[in-house]
């Protein structure tokens, strides 16, 4: 009985010496209380800091703002017209009555194609004219010869060889003169004989006025009879709105595009400026000059035209930079390693995914462009 006493007591002194084992292991009793981890960002004379190797710091990236130049572009309705020294008015060479129209409103022609005939009695006396000058300059040529041959033989004064040579010249003259008189007229062989005149086209093109119709009588030469348009170039005209025009200069390039043929576009300089505002619409049109040599494009047609307009340098950042608060704008700029300050910007219209400033930032600065939210101090 006594050595299960001793036993039990044994065994709880060993249990005793194991838990002070334990408790002197794990015990700390001279360790200081766990500091506190300091916060990642901190104010300092109106700067925001953060801390160095914080996971904010990670998060932030930070870009150089640039100068950069770039066009700006100015969308403008426009239109396609024919180009000034392309539209060709055609007037009768003589007046007198219409015997036939050989064209029609819009079919297109050539250079030299008869598009009319007219018979004139002008024409017929000029063609009478020419017949009779033409026969007395071979008569004049015929007498000269005779005149030489005699003054060779001595048989004939020289007042007679003078004489015939004096009648060549005007004979020479006055057959110079009908023939002029005669493509004044238009004639042409076929048509003269007959006494009518042809009307022939000046150019390559398109028929696109006529007033023409067999049986009428022409009795005013000024008048406009037909109207051909040369189309195989045509210009745009792009309306530039009053408020735009001091954007304008010699270097702006105007591009087109065309919704009824997708993938074909035009660009180039602009040729030509309206020299005034037109009252009605208080714009000026600027010109440039596209081919067209299948004649796809008509005149009158709407087209959607960009005037690019040259721009001076300018400072553009993503638009991830920017903090928007109500209706000012900001970014943070970094002032010291990790040290950000928040500054109000001005910015103009979207470059696509960025913007351009136009006061607050210098090119040089370092800007906040990705994580700028998470140093949002509002």
């Amino acid at each position: 009985m006594r050595v299960s006493r001793v036993g039990a007591l044994a065994i709880g002194l060993l249990c005793l010496a194991i838990l002070l084992v334990v408790v002197l292991r794990f015990r700390t009793p001279h360790s200081p209380v766990a500091a506190v981890e300091s916060p990642m960002v901190t104010q300092s004379q109106g700067h925001l800091v953060v801390r160095e190797g914080s996971p904010l710091e990670k998060r932030l990236i930070i870009q150089e703002v640039a100068s950069v130049s770039r066009g700006h572009g100015l969308a403008l309705p426009a239109q396609v017209m024919t180009e000034p020294d392309r539209q060709v008015n055609v007037y009768a060479p003589v007046t007198g009555r219409i015997t036939g129209v050989s064209v029609h409103l819009g079919q297109k022609v050539h250079r030299g194609q008869v598009l009319a005939t007219i018979a004139a009695g002008d024409l017929d006396q000029a063609w009478a004219d020419d017949t009779r000058a033409r026969a007395a300059l071979d008569f004049a040529r015929r007498a000269y010869a005779r005149a030489q041959g005699v003054q060779a033989i001595g048989g004939n004064a020289v007042k007679d060889l003078e004489s015939a040579r004096n009648d060549l010249a005007q004979a020479q003259a006055e057959a110079e003169r009908t023939q002029r008189r005669l493509q004044v007229l238009g004639a042409r062989p076929g048509y003269s004989a007959q006494g009518q005149a042809p009307l022939v086209s000046p150019v390559d093109g398109i028929v696109s006025m006529t007033t023409m119709a067999p049986g009428e009588n022409i009795t005013d030469p000024t008048a406009i009879q037909m109207t051909v348009l040369d189309l195989s170039e045509v210009w745009i005209a792009a309306a530039i709105p009053q408020d735009s025009l001091a954007q304008i200069s010699d270097g702006n390039v105007l591009s087109v595009s065309f919704d009824e043929f997708p993938g074909r576009t035009c660009s180039g300089r602009v040729v030509s400026f309206d020299p005034a505002l037109h009252p009605d619409t208080r714009r000026i049109n600027a010109y440039i000059a596209c081919p067209n040599i299948d004649g796809a494009l008509r005149p009158g047609m709407f087209v959607d035209a960009t005037l690019n307009v040259p721009q001076g340098s300018d400072v553009i950042i993503p638009k991830a930079a920017l903090l928007m608060n109500n209706d000012q704008v900001s970014v943070f700029v970094e002032v010291a390693p990790r040290t950000f300050q928040r500054r109000d910007i001005v910015i103009s219209y979207d470059e696509g995914d960025s913007v351009r400033v136009l006061k607050g930032l210098s090119a040089g600065e370092r800007v906040v462009t990705s994580g700028a939210i998470l140093l949002n101090d509002d």
